[in-house]
């Protein structure tokens, strides 16, 4: 036994534990010291470090047209909550704004750090965008929308689309072409469509992208959705080509008795019911970081899913409705979608209209 341990802690064993140290070390060394991950800067831990001063970033959020059942504004400001969660040091204060209001504060001079807007404003605002990246998350059809001059300056991260509701009692027939004509209702002439015709958004559009004819005299023309809607829930058209606030409303009628047998048909192929969020060069670095990363942390999963809570739909290749009208609707809109650049002036937009 003597003789063992003397063996054991002999200048020999030693000696060649010593090597099999050196080896192990130069063995693993390389996986654990000089691995690449263990030194790379996480900007987001860099800008939360505790003590840090504290980021607080405006949205300007304008709205051109009708949402779905809930306010896009409360769907902002939720995700701000969860981004600050993420980032105890960053604050998103959102501001809505009716388009005469921007054009006032752009007047002024006074910007925000991003936008969230859509058709009919995105003019008034491309020449303070700065260059996003490319955003993998993104439907490839309806990013193009939001860039200009080749350059992403916007992110798309609401869709919603057109709807044609008809009232089922005024026409027997499921074609769709005779869904949107004249005819007679109760011995009275009823117009075969009501749609918002003075406003930036183009109704008319999804309806020649579903080769559907249709003949001004057929149309009742109003500057809003709202009017549209309620011409046609007083029975003055067959249809309405309308949004999907318009689907709500119609519904809850529906549910309460006011409307009854109404037809639902999704217009898929096209939509300029897109909201975009784009960022502003403020010169300041923590500033810019944030609204890059909240940018993007619109496009994300978990926030776009949370867009079924609004009767909206995703702008990714994902679905987040499971069954019944939403998911059909949800199914129309995956087709791939044209649309309009949403930093068109109003001139370019009639002369879309014109040509098609």
């Amino acid at each position: 036994m003597r003789s063992f341990f003397k063996s054991l802690f002999s200048k020999n064993t030693f000696k060649w534990l010593f090597i099999v140290i050196v080896l192990l070390f130069i063995v693993l060394s390389p996986l654990v010291l000089f691995k690449v991950d263990n030194y790379r800067l996480n900007l987001n831990e860099f800008f939360n470090l505790q003590g840090a001063s504290k980021t607080v970033l405006t949205i300007y959020h304008i709205e051109s047209f009708e949402g779905g059942t809930n306010s896009r504004k409360t769907f902002l400001e939720r995700r701000a909550g969860e981004f600050n969660k993420e980032n105890p040091n960053c604050y998103v204060v959102i501001k809505t704004l009716t388009p005469e209001e921007l054009v006032l504060n752009l007047d002024e001079k006074k910007l925000p750090d991003l936008f969230s807007f859509g058709i009919g404003v995105g003019e008034y605002i491309v020449g303070f965008l700065n260059e996003l990246e490319e955003n993998t998350n993104l439907r490839q059809d309806i990013i193009e929308y939001g860039m200009k001059n080749n350059k992403i300056l916007a992110y798309p991260y609401i869709l919603s689309g057109y709807c044609l509701i008809s009232n089922g009692n005024m026409v027997s027939s499921d074609n769709l072409s005779d869904l949107i004509i004249n005819t007679k209702y109760n011995n009275e002439d009823v117009s075969g469509l009501s749609m918002a015709t003075g406003s930036f958004i183009t109704p008319e559009l999804s309806l020649k992208h579903n080769n559907l004819e249709i003949n001004s005299e057929d149309i009742i023309g109003f500057n809003t959705t709202y009017e549209a809607y309620v011409n046609f829930i007083n029975k003055n058209s067959v249809s309405l080509v309308g949004t999907m606030r318009d689907v709500a409303r119609c519904k809850n009628r529906e549910e309460n008795g006011s409307l009854s047998n109404l037809k639902y048909n999704m217009l898929s192929n096209f939509s300029d019911l897109i909201q975009y969020i784009g960022i502003v060069d403020s010169g300041s670095s923590s500033k810019m970081y944030f609204a890059n990363e909240f940018a993007k942390f619109l496009t994300q999963e978990k926030a776009q899913s949370a867009l079924s809570s609004y009767g909206l739909f995703s702008v990714t290749n994902n679905k987040i409705y499971e069954s019944g009208y939403m998911s059909d609707f949800e199914n129309a809109l995956k087709e791939d979608l044209f649309s309009i650049n949403v930093f068109s002036n109003k001139e370019e937009i009639d002369n879309i209209r014109k040509t098609m």
